[in-house]
């Protein structure tokens, strides 16, 4: 199945950008409300870079079953962006992608920082320096966090084919290689 493929063949690349963004720091007390401004900032510039054109890719019928519209976090993480009185900034995508497998693994890049979002902001908001942040961004699924992913890698693993796996694998590693080369 895809899904494994991806989490086995992308390892590497995930723990550069937790690296990048001091994801330990999270667990251990010491995440500044600058760390989480830059965490924030960084998804933004993802997501204003990926979300549509990943989103314009994805057939029909595996966007109804994913319910695709109501995984939109631009507009959320705007608001985050807002409470941290973060202006936006960022440059368009200029690398075009290539086919639904390809997007598929940039999505998987996507929500799999949902699923780690939700854990971050449980994590974050037991510190004092975070009280008033709201986490749009990483609350975006509440209780239903766990069942979207769960429904994303149903629906990915079967529709990418074999045949598919590389593109699909590119395209988680186009957006973990973005977050690496991203700078503010």
């Amino acid at each position: 199945m895809i899904s494994e493929i991806l989490k086995a063949n992308t390892k590497v690349l995930h723990d550069l950008v937790e690296a990048k963004f001091n994801s330990r720091r999270i667990f251990d007390g010491s995440f500044s409300l600058n760390d989480y401004r830059n965490l924030i900032l960084y998804n933004y510039l993802f997501l204003q870079n990926f979300e549509n054109a990943v989103f314009s890719q994805i057939s029909e019928p595996a966007a109804e079953e994913l319910k695709l519209e109501k995984r939109r976090k631009l507009s959320l993480i705007e608001k985050d962006l807002q409470i941290l009185n973060i202006g936006k900034a960022g440059t368009q995508n200029s690398e075009q992608i290539k086919n639904e497998a390809e997007a598929f693994g940039i999505l998987y890049v996507m929500e799999g920082s949902t699923l780690g979002g939700n854990v971050i902001a449980k994590q974050l908001s037991r510190h004092s320096d975070f009280k008033d942040i709201s986490f749009s961004y990483f609350r975006c699924y509440g209780e239903n966090t766990g069942s979207f992913w769960k429904d994303f890698k149903t629906v990915m693993d079967r529709e990418i084919s074999p045949d598919h796996y590389d593109d699909c694998v590119s395209g988680a590693e186009k957006a973990y290689r973005f977050l690496l080369d991203a700078s503010l």
